[in-house]
């Protein structure tokens, strides 16, 4: 659009009319904040020189006004956190206050309405809307119509009409930089312009792009679950983010973000994505991994492996001896057919015969075990099994209380009247010390009845296998299961728990009563869906039955070929059908199209998604001699790129064993980072880090170290590589020594 046109000037005058509210509203605030600091440290000082010290001695009208100040101050820190949080706002919005605008005809009305969209609203004392939020029912017409007929949903009803103009601007420390009229296709210039930028040190929010499809994942609360497929770059974490941020402005009354939680794969992903929330204008919610969940769920008592020990044991130690064995126990333990074993267990432990024993104490029934029989199976049935035995416990230990006092009473009485003891507190003492040896081998009895060790009731799986795998449809043969027994309890009985093992141990914690409910977590968002197994779905559905929960993932990008999900028809069965609903994303934006085209042949079926119609530079496909030039070379292509200003450079290996070999060649002669671990810190920098801990990350350049045929060499690695190759944004390189892997044969240009 012209600068010099008519128009240009009425969005100008637009902008400083929004920019002089935001302005005044700014100052009324920071006004109220420092009107509010002068009374926050008067009501402090009022408090010691009123009260001063607190002590029970100074009676009970003391502490009531003590409490009262707390409360006064605990309202104070309340309006402290919204000035501060207006204050972000506004500082956000005297940079930018919008970002869009389109003209809307309602039905039955002649002028059209104005509606300008930001991150947040802007009302004037009037209650005129200057700036709608991108969050508002209003707004979505913007994300989900062209011009023409449109509608939107409000508390009132369906609201139809005509959109007239969409326009988009670009709007940087309060100046117009440029604005143009829109469709907001995909090729449009500012997504166009923000696409072929670099990277950031961290995720950003994606508002001014929405595109109809993410809009349709944001909004949907007509499904209480919801499954989310799209390729690489399609936008899923981003979308997930924003659909938080989209539940806690509408429910505001309801929700805060202590009742969300997001499952990320590791912990440098959350780190990534930490910024998103806080740039939208909410807090962040709850962020953890399944592994961090599950390691605190378990204890600490056994050795527990990682989920990265586990992809590097897979990925390097296929010439072992038991590698064979172990991939038989992952595939076994992610298997459905596990799933129904474990089920099957569960109610054999809540039918089977405890061996309840009467409790008698100096020839006196405390209770039968009949009793104890009826108390388990009729009494307490509806209970899990854990706590259905705490209270067997409870109500054996109360029976046995007053017998226990009276015998108290009766040896104390027996030392008074010895003379060997003159203190009566040292008489109790003495007593109790008495009783409770006398009782020992009662309530090693109770506690051998009603004991719950999880880890054990595991081990007894395992030493019944063959009894439950009889029962199920499974395909492993008499040998393979005796080979999973052994395997099982030999690591068991060395203290040592394989990944594989920790989600059924978690699965029996939570069917057998061992897990607190999460009532106050009301949405869950599970990103990179795929990488989870169907057992580990069960435990999200046992852990988070009544709340709405959304999963995203790739099916293409699953990194563990022998623990991944396998297709969404596996969890079908968990989740309501009336109540889920699975939507496809279909266009990715994050790569040029060469680089989606060339990572798309890696997949070897036809793909029918879109990509962003943006060109770039060809991926390049280098061999070399040895591992030595290829270092060379990559320090040699670093350099390069870092001069041609790109910021963010992954080299991304296939293990930690190979990431410290190139860091180490790197670290003295260039500058490098590098993540080993998956709770190292994220970098926006040059960075070493291995393909399974890059999921879900994005970098200007991507340099792939060493894809030749001794490295990715089996069907296994396909969606590994892959998902290294979809990392990249602009510039895509893959070095190889020897033979090129075969995997490549088919993407090579």
């Amino acid at each position: 659009m012209n600068r010099n046109d008519y128009e240009w000037k009425l969005e100008n005058e637009w902008l400083q009319e929004v920019l002089k509210e935001a302005r005044k509203q700014f100052d009324e605030n920071r006004d109220f904040k420092e009107r509010f600091k002068k009374d926050a440290i008067e009501t402090q000082k009022e408090l010691w020189q009123d009260i001063g010290a607190v002590s029970i001695t100074n009676g009970l009208e003391q502490i009531a006004d003590f409490m009262s100040f707390i409360g006064t101050m605990k309202i104070q820190k309340r309006s402290h956190e919204l000035t501060r949080k207006l204050e972000e706002k506004y500082e956000r919005m005297l940079l930018s206050p919008y970002f869009a605008r389109m003209d809307f005809v309602e039905r039955g009305e002649e002028k059209a309405q104005k509606c300008y969209i930001g991150i947040s609203n802007l009302i004037n004392d009037n209650f005129d809307f200057l700036v709608y939020d991108w969050r508002a029912p209003i707004s979505s017409m913007f994300y989900d119509y062209e011009i023409g007929e449109a509608n939107y949903k409000c508390p009132e009803g369906i609201i139809d009409g005509k959109l007239t103009l969409k326009r988009q601007y670009k709007i940087n420390n309060g100046e117009i930089e440029y604005m143009f009229n829109s469709n907001l296709k995909i090729d449009d210039e500012i997504l166009q312009d923000i696409l072929s930028k670099s990277t950031d040190n961290k995720m950003k929010a994606i508002v001014t792009t929405i595109q109809r499809e993410q809009n349709k994942v944001i909004r949907n609360e007509e499904y209480k679950n919801l499954v989310v497929q799209g390729p690489a770059g399609s936008g899923k974490t981003s979308v997930a983010l924003h659909r938080i941020a989209y539940l806690l402005y509408k429910h505001r009354d309801k929700i805060t973000a202590q009742n969300i939680v997001i499952f990320s794969p590791n912990d440098i992903f959350n780190d990534y994505i930490s910024s998103v929330l806080p740039q939208l204008g909410e807090d962040n919610m709850s962020q953890t991994t399944f592994q961090e969940y599950m390691h605190r769920a378990l204890g600490g008592e056994f050795m527990k492996e990682g989920y990265c020990e586990m992809m590097e044991y897979i990925l390097v130690s296929k010439n072992e001896l038991p590698y064979q064995k172990r991939i038989s126990n992952i595939k076994f333990k992610s298997s459905m057919e596990f799933i129904d074993i474990l089920k099957q267990y569960v109610t054999y432990l809540e039918k089977m015969d405890r061996n309840f024993t009467d409790i008698i104490f100096r020839d006196n029934l405390i209770i039968s075990s009949k009793d104890l029989k009826e108390l388990f199976f009729t009494d307490y049935v509806q209970l899990p099994l854990k706590r259905r035995l705490q209270k067997i416990r409870e109500r054996i230990l109360f029976l046995m209380e007053p017998y226990e006092k009276q015998r108290i009473e009766e040896v104390a009485g027996e030392l008074e009247d010895s003379g060997a003891y003159i203190n009566k507190a040292e008489i109790m003492e003495r007593s109790e010390v008495i009783v409770k040896k006398e009782m020992k081998d009662i309530y090693y009895e109770i506690n051998k009845m009603t004991e719950f060790d999880l880890v054990d009731i595991y081990r007894q799986l395992f030493e019944k296998l063959e009894l439950f795998s009889r029962n199920s449809n499974t395909e492993y043969g008499e040998k393979d299961i005796e080979e999973i027994k052994s395997y099982t309890l030999e690591n068991l009985k060395a203290q040592k728990l394989n990944y594989e093992d920790q989600p059924p141990l978690l699965y029996l914690k939570g069917a057998l009563g061992d897990i607190p409910k999460t009532s106050e977590i009301k949405y869950v968002i599970i990103d990179e869906a795929q990488d989870y197994t169907p057992l580990q779905y069960e435990i999200f559905y046992q852990l988070f039955k009544d709340s709405n929960i959304t999963m995203l993932g790739d099916l293409n990008q699953s990194i563990n070929p022998f623990m991944n999900l396998g297709d969404y028809k596996n969890i079908s069965h968990i989740f309501p059908r009336n109540n889920t609903c699975i939507i496809n994303l279909t266009k990715s934006y994050r790569s040029t199209m060469e680089i989606t085209k060339f990572s798309r042949k890696l997949l070897h079926k036809a793909i029918t998604d879109e990509c962003v119609e943006r060109s770039g530079d060809k991926p390049l496909l280098l061999g070399f001699t040895n591992e030595e030039a290829i270092k060379e070379r990559l320090l040699e292509d670093i350099k390069i790129y870092k001069g041609k200003g790109y910021k963010s450079i992954g080299i991304i290996t296939r293990t930690v064993k190979e990431a410290d070999e190139v860091y180490s060649f790197l670290k003295d002669k260039v500058h490098v980072k590098a993540i080993m671990k998956d709770d190292d810190e994220y970098v926006c920098d040059t960075l070493v880090i291995p393909a399974y801990l890059a999921k879900g990350l994005e970098f200007d350049v991507v340099l792939i170290y060493n894809a030749g045929n001794e490295n990715y060499c089996c069907e296994e690695e396909r969606l590994l590589l892959y998902t290294a190759c979809t990392r990249a944004l602009h510039i895509l390189c893959i070095y190889y020594s020897g033979e090129c892997t075969p995997l490549l044969k088919e993407a090579a240009f």
